[in-house]
């Protein structure tokens, strides 16, 4: 669930995500931006490196759409940024001119370099996660008794 970012007597009001959801924040003032749910790729490049491929956003303002060549060919997109510090995150993509880029249309994508895992990331560890952690433990400790003795644990 997510609130509505609402204009009263030219004040803004942040919108945030549930508590309970992975989330993505701005890296500057950690407004949230994204629910994980609403992640579609993490196989997009920015200009400032990786970014990600959101199907919605919250408290991210949107400047005027521009062509553009991006390595995906021409599109009609236009920056976006943080409604909070304003920073700019990425672009909305408007418009696409070739048919097998239409899926993107209406999509938001947030450079890595402007973003940080919310709520939740740390306490989520698979069954998989912890055996390797458990596996990873008995095996450093199984080192340090050889060192420490000369003999193998059985």
């Amino acid at each position: 669930m997510q609130t509505i970012i609402e204009h009263q007597m030219g004040k803004t009001f942040q919108a945030y995500l549930a508590p309970c959801h992975r989330t993505y924040s701005c890296i500057h003032c950690r407004a949230h931006l994204a629910n994980h749910d609403e992640l579609i790729s993490k196989s997009f490049q920015g200009s400032q490196g990786r970014a990600y491929l959101f199907n919605s956003v919250v408290n991210v303002g949107c400047g005027p759409a521009e062509e553009r060549v991006l390595l995906t060919g021409l599109h009609a997109v236009a920056d976006i940024y943080c409604l909070c510090c304003r920073t700019t995150l990425g672009w909305k993509y408007e418009h696409a001119f070739e048919s097998s880029q239409k899926y993107k249309e209406g999509k938001y994508i947030i450079e890595l370099a402007h973003m940080i895992k919310d709520n939740g990331w740390d306490h989520e560890l698979t069954t998989r996660d912890k055996n390797m952690n458990k596996d990873m433990f008995t095996s450093s400790a199984q080192k340090f008794q050889v060192k420490q003795t000369g003999k193998t644990a059985k």
